[in-house]
This record gives C-alpha cells, sequence and structure tokens, in this order.
C-alpha cells in the first residue's frame, strides 16, 4: 500500500511538545495546523532535552549533566509529594547523562512556526468545534487535561504545587548540574544549571520567607502525577500537562508523535 499523498494534522499547544509536534508532521511531509494562545512559554527550571531531534540539534550531544542525589530516596519523595513511600527517579539520578538545549531547541522551533499559530484558546467548546466541525486526518493535543475536560466535577487531575525561581548564574560556572536534595533540613529539593540558567525548586507550602513578603521571580506550577479524564477519546493526547502523568519528556513526547505518525503512512 504506498504513502498517502499528505495528511492533515491539527496540533493543539505551541508550547516546545507542540511545536516539536508540529515539527515531526513537516517532517513526515504532511501538513500541521497549530492552534494555541500565540504566547511562547517561559521554561523554567531544570528541563533538557534527553535525545537529538534530526535537523534541529546536533547529532551528538550539547553537553552533559551530572545528577547529584543528597540525602535519601525517602527524603526526597517526602519533600516532592508529601509521601515518603511514592515512587520517584532517585534510582536515576546518580549519574552522568548527554544533554540538547531545550531553550535554544525551542527558540528555533518558534521561529519556524510562531506566523502559523492560530490564535485561539483552547477550552472544551473549541474542542467540539474542532473535533466534529472540521476534518483532520489526527488531532494531537499538549494542551494540560485539565483545560480540555467536560466534566471537570466528575473527574480528579491530581499533582502537588510547585515553585521555581531563577537564580543568579555562579560566576565562571559551565558545567551543567542538577541537584536532588533528599536532606531533612533544607525546603528545596532541586537546583539546576542547565541551558544557562540557574534556579531552586521547592514544594510551594515550603517557601522561603522572603517568598511571602511578595519577592519576585518565582514562577508556580503543579507537578502531574495522574489523572481519570477520558474526554475526547479520538484525541491523541501528547505531553507531561496532556497526559498528566509523571516521567513524560519532552523528548519522549516527540518518539511518541513519530509512532503516531506511521499510521498515517
Amino acid at each position: 500500500m504506498g504513502r498517502r499523498l499528505m495528511a492533515t494534522v491539527a496540533i493543539l499547544g505551541c508550547g516546545p511538545t507542540g511545536l516539536l509536534a508540529a515539527y515531526a508532521v513537516q517532517e513526515a511531509g504532511h501538513h500541521s495546523i497549530i492552534i494555541s494562545e500565540r504566547t511562547k512559554s517561559h521554561i523554567p527550571g531544570s528541563q533538557h532535552l534527553h535525545g537529538p531531534v534530526p535537523g534541529l540539534t546536533p547529532v551528538y550531544p550539547e553537553g552533559t549533566i551530572q545528577f547529584v542525589r543528597l540525602g535519601s530516596a525517602e527524603g526526597y519523595a517526602q519533600k516532592v509529594y508529601g509521601d515518603s513511600s511514592k515512587a520517584t527517579g532517585w534510582d536515576n539520578y546518580f549519574q552522568v547523562y548527554p544533554s540538547w538545549n531545550m531553550i535554544k531547541m525551542y527558540d528555533k522551533l518558534w521561529s519556524m512556526f510562531e506566523f502559523r499559530v492560530i490564535d485561539r484558546k483552547i477550552d472544551p467548546e473549541v474542542m467540539w468545534t474542532i473535533c466534529n466541525e472540521y476534518h483532520h486526518d489526527m488531532i494531537i493535543t499538549t494542551i494540560p487535561i485539565w483545560a480540555t475536560c467536560e466534566r471537570p466535577q466528575d473527574h480528579a487531575f491530581n499533582g502537588v504545587d510547585y515553585a521555581i525561581r531563577e537564580l543568579p548564574m555562579p560566576e565562571g560556572e559551565t558545567n551543567e548540574v542538577v541537584v536532588y536534595n533528599g536532606l531533612p533540613d533544607d525546603e528545596w529539593y532541586r537546583w539546576s544549571i542547565l541551558g544557562g540558567k540557574c534556579s531552586i525548586e521547592y514544594p510551594s507550602h515550603h517557601l522561603p520567607e522572603a517568598t511571602k513578603e511578595n519577592e519576585g521571580g518565582w514562577t508556580f506550577g503543579k507537578k502531574a502525577v495522574g489523572n481519570t479524564c477520558k474526554c475526547w477519546p479520538g484525541v491523541h493526547r501528547v505531553g507531561r500537562w496532556a497526559e498528566w502523568s509523571h516521567g513524560v519528556t519532552v523528548y519522549s513526547s516527540y518518539q511518541k508523535v513519530t509512532e503516531l505518525l506511521r499510521e498515517l503512512t
């Protein structure tokens, strides 16, 4: 059976995962329609790309990251999730990994796709229109799952609140490092230097006193854990926020989109 001439794929969201999905669609020879509020995402904290993207990043790693553990796995889980028995990736944090610069990659993607983004907020009503009034060969959403849920009162979106603050880069420091802190005497649980940014992360219920005095520079969010939402079963959810699941990365989302696109051949 031959390859289809061209399929149309709707991409919902224009953050790193959404635009990387649009790039994957383009590289597969198909057409993407990107629908999202046309706002470039701010990337805080310890984020990097776990592998190369052909034509977009160098083939070889742009750097290596030293992961460091302090304290215990139980102490780390207690800080992050408020539950010392919660499973984390602690066993993977004590080694060196190759990395690619996600901020640089997203800058390239934004310059490629910014003016193709249809500027529209995605909510359940818009989702209905996209799914029922327009023909797309595939719909991929990277929008947070709770934002498109038709019955939020019936569905659970479990997660934990966090706060990240960008810090001044240590003078003369060029190495990339991520420190995971399970020590009981400190409130913070992650400190990093990645992509030329230094940042520190806290559970939001244990912020430094200065924050309570309205000191700026903090980004607040929720760490996804799991959900019970089954809305829009024909739409492919890609990315940590759309899947609302722990352990999903931008690179694993790119790999997922690549696999999905094989359905169009």
